[in-house]
């Protein structure tokens, strides 16, 4: 039943994607996932591997970029499927995936099975899980959460072989999804689990530990092959947040707190489906961004009632207060900014550092409470339980919500308390719906309890909370997912039509991209999250121009090189003078900034009037492979001073971070080059050139890259400060150039090393157990 209930449960909740055309596009669903994904099924449908990915930033190492998740195995899907079928099926996937691991975790802690089917519908529908479908990275890990911590608890109870597989592999899965902090928590949290069950014999405790350390082990050895690359990036590069105040940019706003109990209640579930940019800026604003990390926190009234009430119950024992102190260290990390908790963790633990985005923990937060009601179900619902403690919490909790309705219906206490001296100018329509939806969300939570304490009071009647749970958590949460037409992916936007037509074919070609924010214009039968869909489509906003085949000199995903990043510190500079010098001919901007004209050395190439978007060219940029003169620095530093000097260097000329210095001569810089290019991890370049040069490749400087000259190693050099260069003598060359993610091939070696030793342990371990069946029947 529970089986199939995991697979009914989620294509009625999701009913809009389901048995719709629709396909999952909110958020980095658009900017992020299906890029990767898409980038990911091309290459490897064509026979290669993605070590490099081009469409980013001048390019990027994609195994190294952890939320690439190039490893997992819904990737699979987009070789056999249309990609937003793929993407649907992956995000759809998920959630029985956490309803089964769910279930499974908790039947292991000895819940009954109505309480672990309550657990389970709280952690798969609680409004983080459901909003995060905006992201499937994050919720690719998020789901697989429950299932590695069943794993951990299986193997700690019993080890064998099969079972350090198991739970090795599941821990591993977490990080293959794409979320390197969920998979650094769930090893920690797994540790916790561990060593807080009860040991039960002398000398167990050492024993426990080492288990520990074991799995712990097993499933970092077998994530090597996503690890070690990511390890190597973190050492070259700026992955991850680069401050304190970067990494805490999506911190959780305190009011936030409040949705586990009562609902969304700053959502506009109809329109934005969300909490409104406007409101976030004025009410809950915590960091750089002006959009909410996700919509809804909400895990249902009666979870939190039975978690309120496990815990009364439960208050003499240990192991309790260490999980309600667990569970609040996670709250204190994502408030993030406005606690000093994340800061102390950030300056102690380095290997913290590259993470980001306090709100993340979300999934984390969420599950406990699951958790903790389930176990409250079997503490006080089970056999010999106490379901006093459920009436008490739940006359409780109705009664402080009911305290929220009365304050805010009689004196304003929330509209006139908090939002008008934070938002003063606030709209009519705006106060409206605040109100409206305390007053709802708090009456529907008032009753919730107090119909948790009702079926409490007849336990044969307690099934009936599963059937409450399931109504609250769809009614809450089911608006708030987003589903848009296929065809905002399917249908190419007027400016790509315009930038192939100025291009040569069949050669890759790059477009800068100006724009701060994207617009929603007003489209008949489109929703707001469509509209802004499309206007980030529209504008080639990074990395939607993959779809199209088309790179982009603008950076979203983390792994872009930090070279990079200094010359983009003056944005018009950069878009308009830097940009176009490494080969970068195209710019989109907003027609509104061009009031005064293009500016100089720019043409109006398009011009789309919907989006309010031009596309510029720039006439002067150089191809992206040629030969310069070589006018050579010291240092980065140098460079970056000689590349941003109001004068810059004459046409021709690379400014080349030279170990010695290199010829040159008065025909330096001039010839000829043709490319061949097998892939983008491996291209021919052959060369002809007039006199000493330098080959120029507009390309990211990255470890990773090898160069030959007519065969031999040749070394590359950082050229204009982020592209490569290689040293050529005068005459007729051949240029090889090759990629290799830096850590790939040893991690991909750890994994499957300890792989086939967890098989081999495993054959043995069974081999020993048919003997000993053997002497044991014997003996008999």
């Amino acid at each position: 039943m529970l089986g199939g209930l995991s697979l009914v449960l989620p294509a009625l909740f999701f009913f809009r994607a389901t048995f719709t055309s629709d396909v999952f596009l909110a958020g980095d669903t658009l900017r992020a996932f299906y890029p990767m994904r898409a980038y990911w099924a091309e290459r490897v449908s064509q026979g290669g591997f993605p070590d490099w990915f081009p469409y980013d930033g001048f390019g990027q190492s994609f195994p190294a970029i952890f939320i690439s998740g190039v490893f997992h195995p819904t990737a699979l899907l987009h070789l056999v499927l249309p990609l937003g079928v793929a993407v649907k099926l992956t995000v759809l996937v998920c959630f029985p995936v956490a309803f089964l691991g769910t279930v499974a975790l908790l039947r292991e802690w000895g819940v009954p099975r109505a309480g672990a089917l309550f657990g389970a519908l709280t952690f798969t529908f609680s409004g983080y899980l459901v909003c995060i479908t905006n992201n499937p990275t994050y919720l690719l890990a998020a789901s697989t959460v429950p299932a590695a911590l069943w794993g951990v608890l299986r193997f700690v109870r019993r080890p064998s072989a099969a079972r350090l597989a198991v739970g090795g592999g599941l821990l591993a899965l977490v990080a293959f999804g794409g979320d390197a902090q969920a998979f650094a928590v769930t090893q920690a949290l797994g540790v916790l689990v561990a060593l807080t069950e009860p040991v039960t014999a002398p000398g167990t405790w050492g024993r426990r530990v080492g288990a520990c350390l074991l799995l712990v082990a097993t499933g970092g050895l077998l994530a090597a092959p996503q690890l070690l690359p990511a390890a190597a990036l973190v050492m070259t590069g700026e992955p991850g947040a680069r401050s304190l105040a970067e990494a805490q940019d999506f911190s959780l706003h305190p009011l936030r707190v409040g949705e586990l109990l009562l609902g969304p209640f700053l959502t506009d579930p109809v329109g934005v489906r969300g909490i409104p940019e406007l409101a976030v800026r004025k009410l809950i604003r915590t960091g750089a961004f002006t959009r909410a990390w996700v919509d809804s926190l909400y895990v249902g009234t009666p979870a939190f009632v039975l978690a309120l009430a496990g815990v009364g119950a439960s208050w003499r024992q240990r192991r309790t207060w260490v999980f309600v102190g667990a569970w609040l260290l996670l709250l204190a990390l994502m408030l993030g900014s406005l606690l000093p908790v994340y800061g102390w963790v950030y300056q102690l633990l380095p290997p913290w550092r590259p993470f980001r985005y306090p709100e993340k923990l979300g999934s984390f937060l969420v599950l406990g409470l699951a958790v903790g009601a389930a176990l409250g179900w079997r503490r006080c619902l089970g056999p010999g339980g106490n379901p006093r403690a459920v009436i008490v919490a739940g006359m409780a909790v109705a009664a402080f919500c009911a305290a929220v309705v009365l304050g805010e219906s009689v004196g304003g206490l929330w509209t006139r308390g908090y939002v008008l001296p934070h938002w003063p100018d606030a709209p009519a329509a705006a106060i409206e719906g605040l109100s409206g939806n305390v007053v709802r969300m708090g009456g529907l939570a008032t009753g919730l309890a107090l119909l948790c304490a009702v079926l409490a009071w007849r336990p044969r009647l307690a099934a009936g909370l599963v059937v409450i749970q399931w109504a609250a958590l769809s009614w809450e949460n089911g608006p708030l997912y987003q589903v848009s037409p296929a065809e905002i992916l399917e249908t190419p936007p007027p400016l790509v039509e315009r930038i192939r037509a100025a291009s040569a074919p069949d050669e890759p070609v790059r477009v800068n991209l100006m724009v701060k924010g994207y617009g929603a214009p007003p489209l008949k039968g489109y929703e707001f999250k469509d509209r802004l869909s499309l206007g980030q489509v529209a504008v080639l906003a990074p990395d939607t121009s993959v779809f199209w085949g088309i790179e982009s000199a603008a950076s979203y995903l983390p792994g872009r090189s930090p070279r990079l990043g200094r010359l983009m510190n003056d944005p018009r500079r950069w878009a308009f003078e830097l940009a176009p010098r490494l080969s970068t001919p195209f710019t989109v901007t907003r027609t509104r900034e061009l009031t005064g004209g293009p500016p100089p050395g720019t043409r109006v190439v398009a011009v789309d009037p919907l989006f309010e978007a031009t596309l510029l060219g720039h006439p002067d940029a150089p191809a992206r492979v040629h030969l310069a003169r070589p006018e050579c620095v010291a240092t980065a530093d140098d460079a970056v001073k000689r590349m941003t000097a109001p004068e810059p260097a004459a046409p021709g000329t690379a400014i080349v971070e030279c170990p010695e210095p290199l010829p040159v001569e008065a025909a330096s810089g001039t010839g000829g080059v043709r490319v061949t290019r097998e892939s983008p991890e491996h291209f021919t370049v052959d060369v002809e050139a007039a006199a000493p040069s330098v080959l120029v490749i507009n390309d990211a400087y990255q470890p990773g890259w090898t160069a030959t000259l007519d065969g031999a190693p040749v070394p590359i050099l950082a050229a204009n400060v982020a592209v490569r260069a290689v040293p050529v003598p005068a005459g007729r060359h051949s240029v090889v150039m090759r990629y290799r993610t830096p850590g790939l091939v040893p991690g991909v070696a750890l994994g499957l090393l300890t792989l086939g030793a967890l098989g081999a342990a495993m054959v043995v371990s069974a081999r020993r157990g048919r003997r000993g069946a053997r002497g044991a029947e014997r003996g008999r």
